[in-house]
């Protein structure tokens, strides 16, 4: 691998914001770089990947597990849709081993229980991706065995160091994320990823009025996810099992527009644009 220099470090710093008579004040996960001298070994990195997606498939703690969740969720700096503290009980499990990004999430089905309906003008009535919108921070922040630097046909740069019993890998794509993840080298336990979006990214979003698109859309959307960051600390249970002990999330949505049709109809019966959202989850395990 070519050798690179490129600047970057991570410190984060997680606070939730709040909303009070039209004011905002937000303290969101920041991150500072370092220099980075050397690329590592792609092989020893698809080596590393490979033994993390199998200790997460196959030595993660299933069952029910107890957080703490803060979940907050604010529109255009002054509409607060979500202000939430709740403890939720989360039946971990492993679908198959074809099936294991849900391993962090409750059923799919259940969405968390979340309550999606203040976000119900911004997000389609019928369609396979429902809630894409309003559940988007939890998608992105738990779906660990999907995280992009996961991935080694990205195009993703690696740096490894060793310290005692812990492995720290550093990564940075141009196009997706950079941040680092560190493990214990003796069984390949996580201990925490830290990351943030490189630069903004689009994303596109539609539900059919039917079952299939020869019915014509019912609702589309599209956004620009301007920051993104995302922190996860993990612990080891008493019998070695990994488990998630907290996560602290960020979302800045912003050029949010969406279009909604009559049934049937190319009619457009609702549209906005140039939206915002800013989004915060917290998750703290409770023993």
């Amino acid at each position: 691998m070519k050798k690179i220099f490129l600047l970057f470090a991570l410190i984060f710093a997680f606070q939730f914001c709040y909303s009070q008579e039209n004011e905002i004040n937000k303290d969101t996960i920041s991150l500072k770089e370092v220099l980075i001298k050397k690329g590592s070994n792609r092989k020893e990195m698809k080596a590393i990947i490979k033994k993390i997606k199998y200790n997460l498939r196959e030595n993660y703690n299933l069952g029910s597990i107890n957080y703490l969740m803060n979940h907050f969720s604010i529109k255009d700096d002054s509409d607060t849709l979500v202000n939430s503290k709740t403890i939720k009980k989360l039946e971990i499990k492993v679908l198959s081993q074809f099936n294991i990004h849900s391993m962090l999430i409750d059923d799919p089905k259940k969405s968390f229980d979340i309550d999606t309906s203040p976000y119900a003008r911004f997000e389609p009535n019928i369609s396979n991706n429902d809630h894409l919108l309003s559940l988007s921070i939890f998608y992105n922040s738990l779906h660990v065995n999907d995280f992009d630097f996961f991935d080694m046909s990205r195009d993703y740069k690696y740096k490894i160091s060793k310290e005692g019993d812990v492995t720290t890998v550093t990564f940075i794509a141009t196009r997706f994320y950079s941040g680092y993840f560190s493990f214990n080298n003796i069984n390949y336990n996580l201990i925490r990823i830290a990351f943030k979006n490189t630069k903004p990214y689009d994303y596109y979003s539609w539900g059919y009025q039917g079952i299939s698109s020869e019915s014509g859309f019912e609702f589309e959307s599209q956004w620009k996810y301007n920051k993104v960051t995302v922190l996860l600390d993990f612990i080891e249970t008493d019998k070695g099992r990994l488990l998630l002990k907290k996560m602290d999330a960020m979302e800045e949505l912003t050029q949010f527009e969406f279009k909604r049709h009559l049934s049937n109809s190319k009619r457009v019966i609702d549209q906005d644009r140039n939206i915002k959202f800013y989004t915060t989850l917290s998750m703290r395990i409770l023993d």
